[in-house]
């Protein structure tokens, strides 16, 4: 396995840990939840999960672009800017690099 994914996996783990620790200490664990108690705790700890590597996959993904995809005009870094998306799992907001042409103005953010 390639460093990069090596490193990828071990921040991964560390969330999912920190996910699993969060969940069992959460003071409505009992053993007379019911289904719908239990789901709501598991429900947050597996959102916060999602969302960090959601976070780690698009940032191993972004590289630096260097020209529009439209026009072809030059880049520039405008920052991180945080955009909510939609995914299969419902909406989360991602922190990407966000990039603005200087021929067309057009602004995006990689990966699409």
């Amino acid at each position: 396995m390639s460093s990069k994914r090596e490193d990828l996996k071990a921040r991964m783990l560390a969330q999912a840990e920190a996910a699993i620790d969060r969940l069992l200490s959460d003071e409505r664990l009992s053993e007379a939840m019911t289904l719908s108690d239990i789901e709501a705790v598991i429900g947050v700890s597996e959102a916060d999960f999602r969302q960090g590597a959601l976070e780690e996959i698009i940032a191993i993904q972004q590289e630096m672009p260097t020209r529009c995809p439209l026009c072809g005009g030059k880049l520039r870094n405008k920052g991180k800017r945080e955009k909510r998306v939609v995914t299969l799992r419902g909406e989360t907001d991602v922190e990407r690099s966000y990039y603005q042409c200087e021929g067309c103005s057009q602004g995006y953010f990689p990966p699409r």
